[in-house]
């Protein structure tokens, strides 16, 4: 976004101040009230996942996430994308167009959000993210999930 920084509400008086060096109070110049801010973050990359591209490089996300956000901030910005199409896309009721000159590369990936749930494509795998949680609370049994559904086979 190129702010340096951005007001937050809800944190002041909350612990993040205390935890977190990138949160800091200041006095708003117009109103006087004590607000708190956060820095900015530019990362080097940002993955998302998107319902469709076209071959101009186009995406639509769901209109009610934030990463449009993300996209703006990162460096490099790869997008993933259930479904490939001509185009041009344009904006819908549900969907936002995120324009081409955001994104770095622009993948066909179907299914690339599982396990998670994608909207209007395909619900979460319950039974999948269970096996997930339960595997993360315990090294080796996190090694094997990676090497079974990360790195190795894949179901």
């Amino acid at each position: 976004m190129g702010a340096p920084f951005l007001p937050v509400r809800g944190i002041l008086g909350s612990a993040y101040l205390a935890v977190n060096p990138r949160f800091r109070v200041i006095t708003d110049p117009f109103s006087g009230e004590e607000l708190v801010v956060v820095q900015a973050l530019t990362p080097d990359a940002t993955l998302i996942h998107g319902s469709q591209g076209d071959d101009q490089g186009n995406i639509l996300i769901p209109r009610v996430s934030d990463w449009r956000l993300a996209i703006t901030a990162s460096v490099k910005v790869i997008a993933t994308v259930e479904e490939r199409l001509a185009g041009p896309l344009q904006d819908r009721p549900e969907w936002r167009l995120i324009p081409a000159i955001f994104l770095t590369a622009l993948v066909h990936c179907p299914g690339g959000a599982a396990p998670t749930g994608y909207p209007g494509y395909y619900p979460q795998d319950e039974a999948h993210l269970a096996l997930y949680l339960a595997s993360a609370r315990e090294t080796s049994a996190f090694a094997r999930y990676m090497e079974d559904h990360v790195r190795g086979r894949t179901e």
